[in-house]
């Protein structure tokens, strides 16, 4: 039944698709197809040694815990089990996506992604509301279990180790783990940290651990002293318009070029970058976004051409709905003034209830800027 139900679902896709493109216009069409590279590009940041090293640090872990480094012998007995890295975050600054990098990429984690190869990691996303019960189904359900009803709580952690091991699962990746957060009981926080402690300490399949989240997360198992031994934290800091405008300029530069129909000569200057940096709240990811956004703009309105500064004041009013000049960070004289993120993350009510600067229609800055 569930196979069927999966062929279903993925031919009424495909006949979606097949309607989509039965009525996508010319221009939309190479719009795509010049915007391709640019969505795909995977831009490198400082992060990512960072990041592989202490994938490094993992890994010896598991050589050390369960033998097979030359010329070590292998331990009696489990040193620590497992360890557990926290990647943590604002929204935005592109943990996701060197995660995702780095798990494709690394040989160590061959098959990631592809279906019906086996790889030693899973990567799951945290259940929102969040409970232990909902995130040990979840991990199930991705270790291949298929049922209709919801696990109990008692009887799904069980199954979760025993199906990690006859999976060959070594390493769990949880995204969004900050949603552990949203227990606000105590004692639930403490059998949540309790059971991913049990996990790394299990004799027969110790579990190593990545979390990612929100920088909240880094206070995971920070209360308990045999824990903190076991965990690491590596935090994507802001960028700073001090030591990354220069950065900032080259991506967009890197970007564009992989767009042939797009050119880029007139934003070049620091000024622009501080904008950007300010607009993408100083988060990687976003500013990433704002320019591929950008160029797709530009596309979409002229067919390419010059990638100005108006491009990305509407890529702002879309994004945000703010459509006044002086709350857009692009556009506005007074913009470092402007509080970005209530933009992007609230909405910013008036007297009457009614969100500040938000106006219908929107208008464009394109022309003529």
């Amino acid at each position: 039944m569930k196979m069927m139900k999966s062929s279903l679902a993925a031919s009424k896709s495909a006949a979606f698709i097949d309607r989509i493109l039965a009525n996508q216009s010319d221009e939309r069409c190479a719009a795509n197809e010049a915007l391709a590279d640019v969505l795909d590009a995977y831009l490198p940041t400082a992060y990512e040694a960072q990041l592989d090293e202490q994938i490094n640090w993992l890994f010896d872990s598991m050589l050390r815990e369960l033998g097979g480094q030359p010329g070590v012998a292998a331990p009696k007995t489990q040193i620590r089990g497992g360890r557990a890295l926290l990647v943590t975050g604002k929204a935005g600054a592109g943990k996701s996506r060197a995660l995702t990098h780095a798990f494709t990429n690394r040989p160590e984690f061959e098959g990631f992604g592809k279906e019906g190869e086996w790889c030693p990691l899973l990567s799951v996303v945290a259940p929102s509301p969040f409970t232990l019960g909902a995130l040990g189904n979840v991990i199930v359900r991705a270790l291949g279990y298929v049922g209709d009803r919801e696990i109990k709580h008692s009887q799904v952690w069980p199954m979760v180790l025993e199906l990690m091991a006859e999976s060959g699962i070594r390493i769990l990746h949880i995204d969004e783990a900050q949603h552990g957060d949203e227990i606000a009981n105590d004692t639930m926080a403490q059998e949540i940290e309790n059971t991913f402690k049990r996990m790394m300490q299990e004799v027969d399949w110790p579990v190593w651990l990545i979390l990612s989240g929100l920088p909240n997360l880094a206070r995971f198992c920070q209360d308990d002293a045999s824990m903190r031994r076991r965990v690491r934290v590596l935090n994507f800091e802001p960028l700073s318009f001090a030591h990354h405008a220069a950065a900032v300029l080259d991506t967009m530069k890197t970007l564009v070029d992989l767009c042939k129909p797009v050119e880029c000569s007139n934003l070049t200057s620091e000024a622009f970058a501080h904008r950007l940096l300010h607009a993408g709240t100083y988060q990687f990811g976003i500013i990433v976004e704002y320019i591929q956004d950008a160029i797709a703009e530009c596309l979409a309105v002229e067919g390419g051409g010059e990638l100005t500064i108006g491009h990305f004041a509407d890529v702002y009013t879309i994004r945000t709905g703010v459509s006044d000049d002086e709350l857009n960070p692009f556009l506005a004289s007074d913009w470092t003034a402007i509080p970005v993120e209530v933009a992007l993350y609230e909405d910013e009510l008036d007297n009457s209830g009614n969100p500040i600067g938000v106006t219908k229609p929107k208008k464009r800055h394109t022309k003529g800027a």
